[in-house]
């Protein structure tokens, strides 16, 4: 019954209704306009696959291993990168009003402090709120247990690019020279060529909260299952092109 429901809910609500929508044109057009047919079932072949987790992890396997965690991480800061907050409203705990991805930073971010004692510099603006989305992390953080002397925030930038411009900037004033990168694993490719290309010359990446590596199970295989997953790896191949780029051209 439990695997009759999954598959039933996977082809009832979106992306896999679209799937049989257009499974269904493809049948219905197969002798009346076989053209239409054929671009309806390419349509559903790539909406069925492309939503699935085990196509996200095959997109995002190559990212998250790019870089792996140092075990004995050493520097002078750690710089957490925000991944949205969830504001409007005053929450109970402080972590209601972060994103799953800032969440999940945040947490390790948290531990990393214990393990070395380094301060810690949430970086994250307000690009689409009230409030700098790094004043609501060090929230978190703070009421987690880390003092606030050993919190700093960055609270201009509305991307990771100006992450990394106005975090390198402000780890230069505080005579910072040595920064623990520390963002999801398969955002860490990016974020550290753009750290390194503002001029953070002694990085040390330190990617949380892999996605891909795990057992596989029939969820994976259904539409829907990635979760939009794939649509952020995308970004992150995107970006890569144009900042390699940009780079290039400054050279």
């Amino acid at each position: 019954m439990f695997l009759l429901k999954k598959i039933i809910e996977a082809f009832v609500l979106p992306p896999g209704i679209i799937v049989v929508f257009l499974a269904g044109g493809t049948f219905y057009f197969r002798r009346r306009a076989r053209a239409a047919a054929v671009v309806m079932a390419v349509l559903a072949c790539g909406g069925w696959i492309g939503s699935t987790g085990a196509f996200s992890d095959l997109l995002l396997r190559p990212l998250e291993n790019t870089h792996r965690a140092p075990a004995k991480p050493e520097g002078d800061v750690i710089v957490l990168l925000c991944g949205g907050f969830r504001g409007g409203w005053k929450p109970f705990s402080a972590s209601e009003r972060l994103a799953p991805g800032t969440l999940e930073r945040a947490a390790a971010a948290h531990k990393l402090h214990k393990l070395t004692g380094l301060p810690v510099l949430v970086s994250g603006g307000a690009p689409f709120s009230a409030e700098p989305e790094s004043e609501a992390a060090a929230a978190y953080l703070e009421e987690l247990g880390v003092p606030r002397a050993k919190l700093l925030t960055e609270v201009r930038s509305r991307d990771t690019q100006e992450n990394a411009a106005y975090s390198v900037a402000l780890c230069r004033e505080k005579n910072f020279k040595k920064i623990i990168l520390l963002t999801s694993a398969y955002h860490m490719p990016r974020a550290a060529l753009l750290f390194r290309g503002e001029g953070a010359a002694d990085l040390v990446p330190f990617p949380v909260a892999r996605r891909t590596g795990g057992a596989r199970y029939l969820n994976d295989y259904l539409p829907g299952g990635g979760g939009g997953e794939a649509r952020q790896a995308l970004n992150e191949y995107f970006g890569l092109i144009f900042y390699n780029l940009y780079y290039f051209s400054r050279q």
